[in-house]
């Protein structure tokens, strides 16, 4: 893999730093995928609608995948944070737990930038919420108020896995069985949003696609501020990261 230029050595041992060039296209590319899909959906609106209304009887009837749906979208978020904090404070002691210690802030970067990003497009873009667009032709089992797209349970939600699935390259079974697991959480948040009459379709893409785009833009940033750092200080860091990681969390699930 190739890396970045490290400074001399005499000012301390250089973090390493991944070249993430690669990722950056990918990311790119696929999240203007995303979007494109979006707008698409947003614009001619039928299977928006459909799929919104499809769920409807099921939110009437509380049907057990939606009183799991609730549940998962506002917890959804915490749970993967503290598989996070878990996989941190073990990999201390489990030498199989070997993903570098700056995915920590590479995750925060992401979730932060991403996060905040989709919040402020969702103003610019003012997309009425389905139950402002509907209301009482629809039962939605959401507080959330403001506007729709890009969802922010949406993006925060893969904002927050994108670095560790795609800068973690381990291949032993434990760190695929993690990946698996945060994947199935994130994108049952995703569409949890639907079920619960919250977003549309073209809102969830929106938001996988925030998050794919803000990731390089956060990568960029979290470089620039590794370059400063030294390999000695990362043990110390990788704490401080995880408190931030659980405060984020906390703050951002109460937007």
């Amino acid at each position: 893999m190739k890396n970045f230029k490290f400074p001399k050595m005499d000012e301390g041992t250089p973090i390493l730093i991944p070249d993430t060039k690669e990722i950056w296209r990918i990311c790119a590319f696929l999240g203007a995928v995303f979007w494109i899909i979006a707008i698409v959906l947003w614009g001619q609106q039928g299977i928006d609608d459909t799929i919104l209304f499809f769920f409807d009887e099921m939110r009437i009837a509380k049907d057990p995948i939606v009183v799991f749906s609730k549940w998962l979208s506002s917890n959804g978020m915490a749970i993967i944070t503290i598989l996070f904090i878990t996989y941190l404070l073990m990999s201390k002691m489990m030498k199989t737990l070997d993903a570098p210690l700056t995915i920590y802030f590479y995750t925060i970067c992401s979730f932060g930038i991403s996060g905040i990003a989709g919040d402020l497009l969702k103003l610019i873009l003012a997309r009425p919420r389905p139950l402002a667009a509907f209301g009482s032709e629809i039962l939605v089992w959401s507080e959330s108020a403001g506007f729709a797209i890009p969802s922010g349970h949406a993006t925060k939600s893969i904002a927050l896995i994108l670095p560790f699935i795609l800068i973690v390259g381990n291949k032993k079974i434990l760190h695929k069985v993690i990946k698996i697991v945060i994947i199935l959480i994130a994108g049952g948040v995703c569409i949890s949003r639907i079920i619960l009459g919250a977003h549309y379709l073209s809102d969830v893409l929106a938001g996988i696609g925030m998050a794919l785009i803000g990731l390089p833009l956060s990568m960029l940033f979290a470089n620039m501020v590794l370059r400063k750092a030294q390999k000695e200080q990362l043990p110390k860091l990788s704490l401080v990261w995880g408190f931030l990681l659980i405060f984020l969390t906390a703050v951002f699930m109460v937007l």
